[in-house]
């Protein structure tokens, strides 16, 4: 059967059912190898298309939790016992310093950027951080977590509107939201794709829907040859166990786009509270499913851990991964 250039990842998402045999699963300090997209890049090399030798690097990052710390004085929402500790300005400032010194070529979060009371200062001085990542054209990538649309009904006297700070990034180009649509990730070959929390984006941000989505109801448009990135803000099986919102081997079984790996935000803890390994594991199809858990302190597995980002690589020759404390 031929198939046309733009059909290769409808054609290879029916071949889904197929059994795959999965990479090597493990994320630790320094670099790995999570998986060798042959499957999927051999037949779009045969067709002209591909990642540049080079590839594209993503600085990965969630949960930052943006004013978490104000939660001692407005009394909402749960608290660590060292939250006295947690700067979430600071926070901010580390990631631009690690995306800047590692000359990334763009940042991906993938959700919880704010938290549900934020101040009028902690957005100002993310607001810096963000303009000046812009100037080094370092474009910033998201989409929205529960807290994000939290943020947008502030209760306390001292918080400000999130979800309008969201929305003026986004106008004033400091932040790019993500869609079912691809975005193509530094004018690289990399497309990036995302699903705000409960399906929910920037332009629905006071209209938040609990009811949640299913994997069959995301329209997800055709990508262009380079390798293609899918971020969520969901619980996800099996990381998630009985408590998954989402069953991603039905979401990539569904998709016409083939992806190369699952960047995912919203689970505080890696699996098994273990910081080696429970951070990854590999789809039914053999597609690498990412957490790097947040980048602010807010869970109790991290009361003697720094918390991190994780900076990918992406290229031909496969996903290969860094992580740097915060």
């Amino acid at each position: 059967m031929n198939v046309a250039s733009a059909e290769v990842d409808w054609a290879i998402s029916l071949l889904a059912e197929f059994p795959a045999e999965p990479a090597a699963d493990r994320l630790g300090d320094g670099v790995d190898v999570l998986l060798d997209p042959a499957r999927v890049r051999q037949t779009r090399e045969t067709r002209g298309g591909g990642a540049t030798a080079s590839g594209t690097t993503v600085l990965f990052v969630s949960d930052t939790h943006l004013g978490y710390e104000n939660r001692v004085k407005t009394g909402s929402g749960e608290q660590v016992s060292w939250i006295g500790e947690i700067n979430t300005r600071e926070t901010m400032l580390r990631i631009r310093e690690i995306a800047l010194e590692r000359e990334v070529d763009a940042v991906i979060h993938t959700g919880d950027l704010l938290d549900h009371e934020v101040d009028g200062v902690t957005l100002d001085a993310a607001t810096s951080s963000l303009r000046d990542l812009a100037r080094s054209e370092i474009p910033v990538y998201c989409i929205l977590g529960t807290h994000d649309h939290q943020s947008a009904d502030p209760r306390h006297p001292t918080s400000v509107d999130g979800g309008a700070w969201l929305q003026q990034q986004v106008q004033d180009g400091t932040l790019v939201e993500l869609s079912a649509s691809g975005t193509a990730v530094a004018g690289g070959p990399v497309d990036a794709y995302g699903v705000s929390a409960k399906n929910v984006g920037l332009d629905d941000i006071r209209s938040y829907d609990l009811t949640g989505w299913e994997p069959s109801e995301i329209p997800f448009e055709a990508a262009s040859p380079g390798p293609n990135i899918l971020c969520l803000h969901e619980r996800v099986t099996p990381y998630g166990g009985d408590e998954a919102d989402i069953d991603v081997d039905a979401l990539l079984a569904a998709s016409r786009v083939t992806f190369d790996c699952v960047l995912v935000g919203d689970e505080h803890s890696p699996r098994g509270e273990n910081f080696e390994t429970g951070y990854t594991f590999a789809a039914a199809d053999g597609t690498p499913v990412l957490y790097t858990g947040p980048a602010t302190r807010v869970n109790d597995t991290y009361e003697d851990r720094a918390a991190f980002v994780t900076e990918l690589s992406i290229s031909a020759a496969g996903v290969t991964t860094m992580r740097h404390s915060i």
